[in-house]
């Protein structure tokens, strides 16, 4: 059996959030159950597939191995940015 290792992602630094679910974020919702969302940032751009659950005032996501199944990659908390538009970052 093969495995490929996740991508990488810099812990704690916020990456913009350019698409959800095969279009551009408008509302935190979107990020609540399976879900698929693209990030940007300075390791490039990812596809995270996983699961969101609300938690305060942002989204945390449980990222999956295998599009949105099987074993937890990493967490990511998604949030509404300062200056408009949605980033999310590891924790």
């Amino acid at each position: 059996m093969t495995s490929s290792a996740p991508e990488t992602v810099i812990s704690g630094v916020p990456y913009a959030v350019t698409e959800v679910n095969g279009h551009a974020p408008g509302d935190l919702d979107e990020f609540l159950g399976l879900t698929t969302f693209v990030v940007a940032g300075r390791t490039g751009r990812q596809v995270i597939d996983g699961e969101g659950a609300a938690v305060q005032d942002a989204v945390r996501v449980h990222q999956k191995h295998s599009h949105g199944t099987g074993k937890d990659v990493r967490v990511w908390r998604v949030y509404r940015a300062p200056d408009a538009g949605f980033v999310a970052e590891t924790c």
